[in-house]
């Protein structure tokens, strides 16, 4: 009968299949055995994904994974680098600084940070007699890393590069060392243009003998023109002056009492005090750069 040979060529086809499962299962076996010999990295070949596509967090878990320092990476180039490296055999796994012990790193990190305060202690103190550098330290250690980039991006200063909390710390205590001798309150750098609010317009104009620079200042509005017109202007000036001048703006909207005590009357107003703090000039109207020196440099 037709339906007669179904049920044998089924069974032959079993049997087929049983003999070559087998070899299979033997081999699959022998290459399991031959990667887990070979280690991690190897057994994982084929399913690792390129460095140059990941993410940088992922790179960082997986070079923390292998015991691969990355201290010495300073950018997500040279880290996609590291893995790369890494993975072709170039470099061999050692234990990093975050696969120490807490101890260890803790005491490693105490004793960098107290030889760094000590070398650099002698400067802070001749170059400032106010700016404690061991305090500021301290409280900036406090911090949270998204806190010390979001003060840095607030003084223009970047961060992408900067891989450990320590360098974000040492970073912006440096930047606020700088702007200590430079400006009393401490708000304004050299060669920016600081946005300030009523206390430190305050401590600039009142405390001026400290520092013995002018202050070219523009009382502006967010609504005004003129204003956002002037405004990569200013940041040029300021540019060029560098550390002769201090330059500031502030909100007239937001501090109206000082438009009032500065007798604003238009927008932009911008005013020039000398190094004693006293008001020399003043231009109401938008400005170019050349205009801009030209208003503060018999005064500086």
């Amino acid at each position: 009968p037709s339906g007669a040979p179904q049920p044998l060529l089924h069974a032959s086809r079993q049997h087929r299949h049983h003999l070559t499962l087998a070899p299979r299962l033997s081999q699959r076996a022998a290459s399991e055995s031959k990667a887990a010999a070979a280690g991690p990295t190897d057994a994982n070949s084929d399913r690792l994904d390129d460095p140059s596509t990941m993410r940088l967090g992922e790179i960082q878990a997986e070079l923390k994974q292998r015991n691969v320092s990355y201290a010495d990476c300073f950018d997500k180039e040279s880290i996609v680098k590291r893995l790369k490296d890494f993975r072709d055999g170039l470099v061999e796994p050692q234990p990093s600084e975050e696969a120490k012990k807490p101890e260890e790193i803790a005491t490693a990190s105490d004793n960098e940070s107290k030889k760094d305060d000590t070398s650099s202690s002698p400067n802070s103190s001749t170059s400032s007699g106010t700016f404690d550098r061991d305090a500021v330290l301290a409280e900036l250690r406090s911090l949270r890393v998204k806190e010390l980039r979001t003060k840095l991006a607030e003084r223009n200063l970047r961060w992408a590069g900067l891989l450990e909390k320590e360098d974000l710390v040492r970073a912006l205590a440096d930047a606020m060392e700088r702007a200590s001798t430079f400006s009393p309150s401490g708000a304004l750098e050299p060669g920016k243009v600081a946005d300030i609010d009523d206390e430190q317009l305050e401590a600039e104009i009142n405390r001026a003998k400290d520092v013995g620079t002018p202050l070219l200042l523009d009382v502006y509005a967010t609504w005004c023109g003129p204003c956002q017109l002037m405004a990569p202007q200013l940041a040029d000036a300021a540019s060029e002056l560098g550390e002769s001048v201090r330059v500031a703006k502030i909100d007239s909207d937001k501090y109206q009492s000082w438009a009032q005590k500065l007798r604003v009357g238009g927008l932009p107003t911008v005013l020039v005090f000398d190094s004693e703090g006293k008001e020399v000039n003043r231009v109401e109207g938008a400005l170019m750069k050349d205009g801009l020196l030209d208003l503060v440099r018999p005064h500086m």
